[in-house]
């Protein structure tokens, strides 16, 4: 691996694979990395696995995310409610963590908490946040949905996520779109119900950062690669 802090991932290391992984995984027999599609000893037919023993011993199934269900190759336990989420759903805003509305409120400075070794526990920095936008940012790109045809150049890669039925999405929209038309295509392409062309109906709106985004005005005017939004329905007025 680089000595560069900011260097992200390695490459499989089974065959001809190479598939670089933002999340390698090292097998526990012979050491070496691999992705998510060969990190058993099984699949990248590890030579190192040691012969079967007569007492053999169950491993309790990985548990799934409080919010999607689904249960990750890594789970992350959120601090702050104790509830287990996969990778798409570790940060507070993702499942909606009832810590969110605690922390708004202001509050004394903690202070550092030592450990019975004397470690201290530190809050994280603005170059560890940085980090891992930068770590989501890339599972955006790699993973997301959307036009084709929007140059790479104008595109804006959001982590979509909807008020009701838990459903998720890497998308991505033109930088020039307006936030309607942004609501228009992530209702057609997570399946939701839009009557925004009614009145007097529910109506389908973004929300990021707390705040419902205007429906003529541009995506890029409220919004930026990496963002967060949640898809919500108002009642008619």
């Amino acid at each position: 691996m680089s000595n560069d802090p900011f260097y992200i991932g390695e490459h499989c290391t089974f065959g001809a694979c190479k598939t670089l992984d933002f999340l390698p995984i090292t097998c526990t027999f012979c050491s070496q990395v691999f992705c998510k599609k060969h990190h058993t000893p099984l699949l990248h037919e590890c030579q190192c696995v040691p012969e079967p023993k007569i007492a053999t011993s169950s491993t309790a199934p990985a548990q799934p995310c409080s919010v999607c269900n689904l249960a990750d190759v890594v789970n992350v336990t959120c601090e702050d409610c104790s509830r287990i989420f996969c990778m798409s759903h570790r940060t507070l805003e993702q499942h909606s963590c009832p810590s969110i509305e605690v922390k708004k409120k202001p509050k004394e400075i903690a202070p550092v908490v030592s450990t019975a070794k004397g470690t201290n526990l530190k809050r994280k920095g603005a170059k560890s946040l940085a980090l891992e936008r930068k770590v989501m940012l890339m599972k955006m790109k790699n993973k997301s949905s959307g036009p084709s045809s929007i140059p790479q150049t104008e595109r804006i890669y959001l982590n979509v996520l909807t008020g009701e039925g838990g459903k998720q999405c890497f998308y991505h929209c033109s930088n020039v779109w307006s936030v309607g038309r942004a609501v228009d295509a992530l209702a057609d392409h997570m399946g939701l119900k839009n009557n925004n062309d009614k009145s007097g109906v529910e109506q389908l709106v973004m929300v990021c950062r707390e705040v419902i985004l205007p429906m003529g005005e541009q995506l890029k005017s409220h919004t930026e690669s990496g963002d967060t939004v949640t898809l919500r329905y108002l009642p008619p007025n």
